[in-house]
């Protein structure tokens, strides 16, 4: 995902900060990629500074009913350091507790109740901490 105009300026300020204005004028930018910028000097020695952050807002959360079972599938966040994922059960849009957590973008919850209706949202982990959670959903179970 590109960086948005609003992280290109924090990250162009705190780099003034931390090596000054003669970065700008002595480093040519060589890469841009996720809050990470790698540059060469005049001499051809590179330096990398990174600012990690948590992990994006999971999206597409859908669900799928059968035989008393809900299968909840997402659109996996293609980060190399995600740690997984976290899923959130609840009664109400506005109060789900953590029922479980997957390493792949699906689980299968086994705990619904005929008759019941469930919100579920998902969040992604990194070292970093939890992303946002995702935008509720609402799951009746026949």
């Amino acid at each position: 995902m590109a960086p948005t105009n609003r992280q290109l300026l924090i990250l162009l300020i705190l780099l003034v900060v931390v090596f000054g204005f003669g970065f700008l004028i002595k480093h040519t930018v060589v890469a841009f990629r996720d809050l990470s910028v790698t540059s060469l000097n005049m001499a051809g020695v590179e330096t990398s500074v990174s600012f990690d952050t948590v992990p994006v807002r999971v999206t597409g959360l859908d669900a799928n009913i059968y035989n008393g079972r809900v299968t909840l599938t997402w659109r996996p966040i293609m980060k190399s350091r995600l740690s997984g994922y976290r899923i959130y059960r609840g009664n109400t849009s506005g109060h789900q507790f953590i029922i479980g957590g997957s390493n792949q973008p699906t689980f299968i919850d086994t705990e619904v109740k005929s008759g019941g209706t469930y919100y579920y949202r998902v969040t992604a982990i990194n070292e970093f901490g939890e992303g946002l959670p995702s935008s509720p959903l609402r799951v009746e179970i026949r």
